[in-house]
C-alpha cells in the first residue's frame, strides 16, 4: 500500500508539483461515480496529472476525450488526494510532463470511457459467474465494442492511444519508465486483477481482462481464429440503453450477489461464453482502432496484452501505487476552458 502521512494536510495549488496524481473523491449523486466508488470501495471516482505550475494546468482524460484545464483553489470544490512519486524532485516529475501533454495534444477520442471502467471492475469485483450478472456485463463490453466500431467508421485513427482517466495517469508513468525505470508506478493488489477468476477456473499470479481471453484462445484457438474477421468488424448488436443496464446494475449490486460459483449449467455456460464473445469483441474493436483494417489475430492478441493501463482504477492510484505518497489534500475548480490550443501553437 502507498506510504500515507498521518494526517492529510490541506494544500494550495500553489504547492502542487509537475507530475502529482490527482485522484477525485467521487460524487455520491452521479450514477456512474458512486457505482466505481461502490465497486473499488472507495471515496475517490476520477484520476488526473498536474502538469504545469503556470496558471495551475491539469490534464486528465474524461467524456470529451483527454484535455488540459487551469485551475485555482475553491473550497466547495470536491477534495483530491495529492499523490507524489518516490522520485519527484523540487521541480516534480519531469519526464511524465511532455509525455502527457503529447496526449492532450493529439485529441484522443474516448466517450465510452465510463461504459468500460465499469465494466472491467464489474467483470473482477463481482466474479461474474450469475446468468443475470454475467448478461449485465456482457451488455456493458457490448457498449464500449460499439462505440469503439462508431469511431472506426466515423473516423479512422490507428496509432491513438484511448484510456480511461486512472488509465491515462498510468500510462504516462509507464512511458516515462522507458528511459527511466524507476518512475513506473508500481501497483499491488490492484482493483481489477485476481489471483484466480471464475471464468477460466485455474490460479495465475495475475489476471486482467485481456488475460482471460488469452486463456480462452489457448484452448479455442481454431474456433477463435475462425471466428476472426480481419478486414471488416460485425454489426453492433442491439442492445438496451445505457441508462437501462445501469438500472440493472444497481439493482444487482444492491442485492449483494453471493461470490459463489454456481453449478456449470446450460444455462450458466451460455452467459460465460456470451462474456467471452463481448470481451473478444472489444480486443478486435481496439486492435482495429489502434491498428487500421488490416489487422491480423496474432496482432489483436499483441495488442489486448499492450492495453494493461486500461486495468488501473482511481482508487488504485491512492490505495496500491508503492512508489507514490499521499502528501495532502486539495479543492481544486477548473475554468477558461479547455487549455490545449496552448500547446498547439
Amino acid at each position: 500500500m502507498a506510504k500515507k502521512v498521518k494526517k492529510a494536510e490541506k494544500m494550495s495549488v500553489n504547492d502542487l508539483l509537475p507530475g502529482d496524481i490527482l485522484a477525485f473523491k467521487g460524487d455520491p449523486h452521479d450514477t456512474i461515480s458512486a457505482l466505481i466508488m461502490n465497486l473499488t470501495g472507495s471515496d475517490v471516482s476520477h484520476g488526473a496529472i498536474f502538469v504545469q505550475k503556470e496558471e495551475g494546468v491539469l490534464a486528465e482524460a474524461g467524456l470529451g476525450g483527454i484535455h488540459a484545464t487551469r485551475t485555482r483553489d475553491d473550497s466547495t470544490a470536491r477534495e483530491a488526494y495529492v499523490m507524489r512519486h518516490d522520485k519527484a524532485g523540487k521541480n516534480g516529475v519531469e519526464p511524465v510532463v511532455p509525455i502527457a501533454k503529447n496526449y492532450v495534444i493529439q485529441d484522443l477520442p474516448y466517450p465510452f470511457s465510463d461504459l468500460i471502467l465499469l465494466g472491467l471492475i464489474l467483470i473482477f469485483k463481482q466474479k461474474v459467474t450469475k446468468p443475470l450478472l454475467s448478461r449485465v456485463v456482457a451488455e456493458f463490453l457490448c457498449l464500449v465494442a460499439a462505440e469503439l466500431k462508431t469511431i472506426i467508421e466515423e473516423k479512422n485513427t490507428p496509432g491513438k492511444h484511448t484510456m480511461v482517466c486512472s488509465s491515462y495517469v498510468y500510462q504516462c508513468y509507464l512511458d516515462a519508465s522507458k528511459k527511466k525505470p524507476a518512475l513506473k508506478l508500481n501497483i499491488k493488489n490492484g482493483d481489477v486483477g485476481f489471483k484466480d477468476h471464475p471464468l477460466i477456473g485455474r490460479k495465475s499470479k495475475s489476471f486482467t481482462l485481456f488475460d482471460v481471453y488469452a486463456d480462452y484462445v489457448a484452448s479455442h484457438e481454431d474456433e477463435c481464429k475462425k471466428d476472426f474477421k480481419a478486414k471488416k468488424l460485425s454489426p453492433a448488436k442491439k442492445l438496451r440503453s445505457k441508462e437501462e443496464i445501469l438500472a440493472d446494475l444497481k439493482k444487482l449490486l444492491a442485492k449483494k450477489i453471493a461470490d459463489k460459483v454456481p453449478e456449470l449449467t446450460p444455462e450458466t455456460i451460455s452467459v460465460l461464453i456470451d462474456v467471452i464473445n463481448a470481451i473478444k469483441d472489444v480486443i478486435q474493436a481496439l486492435a482495429i482502432f489502434l491498428k487500421g483494417d488490416r489487422v491480423s489475430f496474432s496482432e489483436m492478441m499483441k495488442v489486448a496484452r499492450e492495453q494493461q493501463a486500461m486495468f488501473v482504477t482511481p482508487n488504485d492510484l491512492v490505495k496500491h501505487v508503492t512508489n507514490a505518497t499521499n502528501v495532502g489534500m486539495v479543492k481544486l475548480d477548473r475554468y477558461g476552458g479547455e487549455y490545449d490550443d496552448n500547446w498547439k501553437k
